[in-house]
């Protein structure tokens, strides 16, 4: 019974997911690009979670459709042993003013000029995989990052995208919230949650900026949830999935 209930255990289901990518790609000849990506083979799933190397995540784009928008900008910075490690921040502007508009670059507070000197989307994505290679990544609305990255790696190598291990802020923070309805209707934006937790509000908004405030969240999350403890790799997936699956 204990091996038939560790069987659908969220992380055995992507192990065997991402076993199962890489049969499938295996001989597509971007494979070894993206085989490098985090894989749960080297998880140990009662590790803490702080044991882990975590890449904070987000993009800046012009839309939320991957279809007929553009990512604008990439940031992230490295968390290791629970700590966000600031020398490891990057923010990347990819070079193609076309997605800019008067409303975008107020929001995104990116301009054409900008991304006159940023790089190509390719060269960008690159370094991207390079840096998730072994790490768990983080990011705050798991939709937007995960779909443009799909859509990117389907139009550019014409291979789905590995089975990732996620985590995303705002799906921990909806599973605390215990009354269903207000589950439902809450307010999840970044900045909202931030302020429920009295963690301080950036006076900017971009890539990189969001990817330290996503790393920030986690920490106080992690501090709600458990305190003193140090949290499971197992513990805390479970919690992310089960919110995914009851939604989906």
């Amino acid at each position: 019974m204990k091996r038939m209930l560790s069987y659908f255990k969220p992380l055995n289901r992507l192990a065997r997911a991402q076993t199962k990518w890489r049969d499938t790609h295996a001989s597509n000849p971007s494979f070894e690009l993206l085989a490098q990506l985090p894989s749960t083979e080297l998880l140990a799933p009662n590790a803490s979670l702080f044991e882990i190397d975590i890449l904070c995540l987000d993009f800046e784009t012009t839309g939320l459709n991957p279809n007929k928008d553009q990512i604008l900008s990439i940031g992230y910075v490295e968390m290791q042993k629970g700590m966000l490690n600031l020398s490891s921040c990057e923010e990347t502007f990819i070079k193609d003013s076309s997605g800019i508009n008067a409303q975008s670059a107020v929001i995104n507070q990116i301009t054409p000029e900008m991304l006159t000197t940023g790089q190509a989307l390719d060269e960008a994505m690159e370094g991207l995989f390079a840096t998730m290679v072994d790490k768990i990544v983080l990011v705050h609305g798991l939709t937007v990052e995960k779909s443009f990255l799909e859509h990117y790696l389907q139009q550019r190598f014409g291979i789905a995208m590995p089975p990732l291990l996620w985590l995303d802020t705002l799906l921990i923070e909806k599973m605390l919230v215990t009354n269903r309805h207000m589950r439902e209707e809450g307010d999840y934006r970044l900045s909202s949650i931030r302020q429920r937790y009295g963690l301080p509000e950036y006076p900017s908004h971009g890539a990189l900026i969001d990817a330290v405030a996503t790393g920030e969240l986690l920490l106080a999350l992690m501090s709600k949830c458990f305190g003193q403890s140090k949290p499971r790799l197992e513990e805390v997936y479970d919690i992310h999935h089960y919110e995914l699956t009851t939604n989906g």
